[in-house]
């Protein structure tokens, strides 16, 4: 075990935790329960990648990877998402290019992959909502790509292409 994880280990037992620069705050605190939702949501990304192929998979790859710097801005970390939330404009660009616009509610359930790409698109939702509620912007438009991208993501697989 490393010796760092070992001097921390139970340091949360009284129901406190460390944000980014060493600022203590109770494991209550909104950063805290965002960034828990973050930490779920990257995971079930990689659900959802199980039953991806090809760009897809690598699309979702890049998505986790920006789930983790935008936790660390939640958290107090200086890092940009400019260059992630441009590369899922372009991709919801390209692949909404594909497709007509939907007439009618979407009801998830066409195929599992399609599914769980709701699922991540509804925890997406709550996640971008929490980040509002900080006032955490690059975040909240990060998370708002990306509550799209899986939209389309989706609606492609809900189409069998």
């Amino acid at each position: 075990m490393p010796e760092n994880f070992k001097n921390k280990m139970g340091s949360g037992d009284l129901g406190f935790t460390d944000l980014f620069g060493g600022r203590r705050v109770p494991k209550t605190h909104r950063r805290v329960k965002l960034n828990a939702l973050l930490d779920d949501l990257t995971a079930l990304l990689g659900l959802l990648k199980t039953g991806l192929r090809g760009a897809d998979k690598t699309e979702l790859a890049a998505a986790q990877a920006g789930l983790i710097k935008a936790a660390g801005s939640i958290a107090g970390a200086r890092c940009s998402l400019e260059e992630e939330t441009a590369e899922l404009e372009r991709l919801i660009t390209a692949r909404a290019a594909k497709f007509k616009p939907a007439r009618k509610f979407v009801l998830p359930g066409a195929s599992e992959t399609e599914a769980l790409a709701h699922v991540a698109r509804a925890k997406t939702r709550v996640c971008e909502i929490l980040a509002w509620e900080l006032k955490a912007k690059a975040p909240a438009v990060y998370l708002n790509r990306l509550s799209d991208h899986l939209f389309l993501l989706a609606v492609k697989h809900a189409r069998g292409k």
